[in-house]
């Protein structure tokens, strides 16, 4: 364990700790307007730090082999979960993606993307598309990941499921698909997109407004370019420096989701360009390490669970941040680690531990520079 690269430990932490300041900065006036406590969220996430923290910690200790052995009951468990929030969930602003526990709640989609990471890796070591070509080798681990896509779809959760349907494709791609192979898998995605666009009406109109904001620069700041309008002033108005650690004003209910989806507006407010900078730093930093541990995983399995992972935290990062700039239609994912919540933050700290599991078993050469496993059988 002492060989594990410590970056996959202590970028995760660093994020985190920023997090748990930000949402109290951000959500401290929201705390007192609703609950009369401006400590409400900053309670909350604490304590879902201190369990992210016992994750990471067992799953930077998990055995390997066990985990792999386990990877199609996480997919069944993972599936039930779904199956069960879809006829039981608790509803909350249109849609259905929660299980209520007493005091706790849990999203089963961040289980279920990470179970799905975990499952595609076990299969794909098992039947290499390479050589098992597109009927047998693309067709039947792209149809689990539509099933699971299609349960967190119903709920509905459009941006969730089009990462997780990506993150299933560029697996297939890392596992040696050829491109011509993916190709219907694409067309199949944006079909359904368009389909979910067109049964929805509210995210159709995020779309429209994304769109007449970049061909046009509208944006309707009194109608539904109001959120992606209080994010650009709270980003642009940050300068260099910020305005300083909880010197924002957008949280002051101007900017909705501000502890959420936008937090990483009223950082750029408080902590200026540079903060911005620093924060995507480690962002970079973080998916190049973990693109270091899979480039150098000993066998298939751990170069796909671990080139899975790091794509998750990646594309959610990417996603988030491109929203806040108005780089892409207004969604529902968190930032990676920096957000307000608890089972993304739960799952992207296991994610964490594992990377530095596996990096730990890691031979100290690359594997890709031998292409050791990549032959076997050539």
């Amino acid at each position: 364990m002492n060989r594990g690269d410590r970056w996959l430990v202590v970028l995760p932490l660093l994020l985190t700790g920023l997090g748990v300041v930000m949402v109290y900065s951000s959500s401290a006036i929201l705390g007192i307007t609703r609950y009369q406590d401006p400590n409400y969220f900053l309670v909350r996430q604490l304590v879902r730090a201190g369990l992210g923290l016992l994750a990471m910690l067992a799953f930077a200790r998990l055995s390997l082999r066990r985990l792999e052995a386990a990877a199609p009951a996480l997919l069944a468990i993972a599936v039930v979960l779904l199956l069960v929030v879809a006829g039981l969930g608790h509803m909350a602003k249109g849609a259905t993606r929660w299980l209520r526990f007493g005091f706790l709640s849990l999203q089963p989609t961040d289980l279920g993307r990470l179970a799905a990471v975990v499952f595609m890796a076990w299969w794909l070591k098992r039947r290499p598309p390479a050589e098992l070509g597109f009927a047998r080798g693309v067709v039947p681990p792209l149809a689990i990941i539509a099933l699971l896509a299609g349960l967190v779809l119903i709920q509905p959760n459009l941006s969730s499921a089009g990462l997780l349907g990506l993150t299933g494709f560029t697996m297939l791609f890392l596992a040696g698909a050829p491109l011509p192979a993916l190709a219907a898998p694409v067309l199949g995605g944006l079909a359904v997109g368009a389909f979910m666009l067109k049964t929805h009406p509210y995210e159709m109109v995020r779309v429209e407004t994304f769109l007449r904001f970049v061909l046009s620069g509208e944006l309707d700041p009194r109608g539904a370019g109001w959120q992606l309008d209080q994010s650009l002033i709270a980003i642009g108005s940050g300068g260099w420096l910020g305005r300083g650690l909880g010197g924002g004003l957008q949280k002051y209910l101007f900017l909705p989701e501000a502890h959420t989806d936008f937090i990483f507006s009223i950082l750029a407010e408080e902590l200026g360009f540079l903060g911005a900078t620093a924060l995507f730093a480690a962002f970079a930093l973080l998916v190049w390490r973990g693109m270091r541990v899979t480039m150098r995983a000993r066998e298939p399995f751990l170069f796909l669970l671990a080139g899975g992972l790091t794509l998750q935290i990646g594309l959610y990062a990417i996603v988030n941040l491109a929203v806040a700039t108005g780089l892409a239609p207004t969604t529902g994912l968190p930032l990676p680690f920096v957000s307000y919540g608890g089972s993304a933050l739960l799952a992207n700290l296991a994610a964490a531990g594992l990377l530095y599991r596996i990096s730990a078993a890691n031979a100290s050469g690359e594997a890709l520079t031998r292409q050791r496993w990549a032959r076997e059988g050539a």
